[in-house]
């Protein structure tokens, strides 16, 4: 029986459980849920080798069901990149699978590290610390308390579990795309009610890859690509081959020097693209 594809879900999935894997940790052993002694856990914890270890493990494991994700769709690519030229006919299909493993790895990795400084926030917050406050004072029975906490945990993994497997395929999906010499994607929303105004906008918007946080769409007071934005569903639709792939007679173009959307014909989107494929400035 043939294995069931990698799917965004189940990096969603694992990330859940490694942000509920910390949390759990720093609560062990901690039965009068002393928020203080919890934080205290949290900072040692967060710095010790364990967690560096742990943080590597789990960035691997990571990695392998993030490049899954559309594997064959993106080998067919690298195949046709080859044969137009527009890699390196000495390149290899492993070599690059190779680079795209290493960039997963690191932004695991990043991501991982991070999941400390999110519980922290969680432990701060106004509701935790009144409560903890109530408990002390026999308001608040232990088990309420605790009921709250786990509630906090679960919403909390879930919402980061989410924003996080966008913002990592995002990566991964440009990384993949810039190895065989694109410079640009078309923005995709989920196209339902949920999708939010600003997002809606951009829908089917041509959007050139910068490296620069601030060049990136700048969207409700925060800036970043198709899914790097919180609870962002959008996905970026990469232009890799623009002759092949471009067969509308205009298309709508972010500019990020006015961070503004611009209509332009498909030849001066290709013209465009050109003179970004020669690291020449578009805008």
């Amino acid at each position: 029986m043939a294995k069931k594809a990698t799917h965004p879900h189940d990096v969603e999935k694992e990330i859940n459980k490694i942000y509920k894997k910390v949390f759990n940790e720093v609560f062990k052993n901690n039965k009068n849920l002393d928020i203080d002694k919890a934080k205290k856990k949290l900072i040692e914890f967060s710095s010790s080798k364990k967690y560096e270890e742990f943080c590597n493990k789990f960035s691997k494991e990571l990695a392998k069901k993030n490049i899954k994700w559309k594997k064959d769709t993106w080998k067919k690519l690298y195949k046709v990149a080859k044969k137009e030229g527009i890699i390196s006919l000495k390149s290899t299909y492993t070599g690059y699978q190779k680079d795209i493993m290493k960039k997963a790895v690191k932004e695991n990795f990043k991501m991982i590290k991070s999941i400390p400084e999110k519980i922290m926030k969680v432990l701060k917050e106004k509701g935790v610390k009144e409560l903890v406050n109530e408990v002390a004072l026999g308001k608040v029975d232990r088990g309420s308390f605790k009921k709250f906490l786990e509630e906090k945990k679960v919403k909390n993994a879930e919402l980061i579990a989410r924003t996080e497997t966008a913002k990592l395929q995002t990566i991964i999906q440009k990384e993949r795309a810039t190895n065989l010499g694109s410079v640009c994607y078309i923005w995709k929303t989920s196209n339902d009610r949920r999708v939010r105004e600003s997002h809606r906008n951009m829908n089917n918007v041509v959007v050139f890859w910068r490296d620069n946080e601030e060049e990136k769409p700048h969207l409700d007071n925060m800036y970043g690509n198709a899914g790097e934005f919180p609870n962002c569903r959008c996905d970026c639709s990469s232009i890799v081959l623009p002759k092949v792939q471009l067969t509308r007679n205009s298309y709508k173009v972010y500019n990020y020097k006015t961070e503004k959307i611009e209509q332009v014909s498909k030849k001066k989107l290709l013209e465009m693209i050109e003179e970004a494929q020669e690291n020449e400035e578009i805008f």
